[in-house]
């Protein structure tokens, strides 16, 4: 009976590694449980992608620039958390979606899923046009 306990403990280990090893993904069940109709990833700016340790930073990033290039848009690290996504790979990177060249007075992105972001963001650049410069209220809280 002792002699067992060895063994099943290492069957046990063995196949918690071999589960370990999964690969980096964008989670589109993210979306499905926000939203009833199925949307691409990115559709609202954010695009999460769950990974493991031992994931290289650019496969994380490739996975989000395609997801936000179908959009014509450039991908950019939000946060990273861990213990968010699934028992292979576990951890969250969240990216948002974003137009290099919508951004506000004070250097914020604009968030091109935002409608609101977006018309503030149009008021605002017409009146730098005009030669008026930007509002207090013109400025923007960071994309969500």
């Amino acid at each position: 009976m002792w002699s067992l306990r060895p063994v099943a403990l290492l069957l046990v280990a063995a196949t918690l590694a071999g589960c370990s090893s999964g690969e980096a993904f964008v989670d589109r069940n993210y979306m499905t449980k926000t939203i009833k109709k199925q949307k691409l990833p990115g559709w609202d700016g954010q695009v999460p992608v769950c990974f493991s340790s031992d994931t290289p930073r650019e496969t994380r990033d490739q996975l989000a620039r395609e997801a936000c290039e179908v959009y014509g848009l450039e991908a950019k690290l939000l946060r990273e958390e861990r213990w968010q996504c699934r028992f292979t790979v576990p951890h969250m990177a969240s990216y948002i979606c974003f137009d290099p060249d919508m951004r506000f007075a004070n250097g914020a992105l604009v968030n091109p899923f935002s409608a609101g972001q977006v018309d503030m963001w149009q008021r605002q650049q017409a009146r730098i046009k005009a030669g008026i410069p930007p509002e207090d209220g013109d400025e923007a809280a960071p994309p969500r």
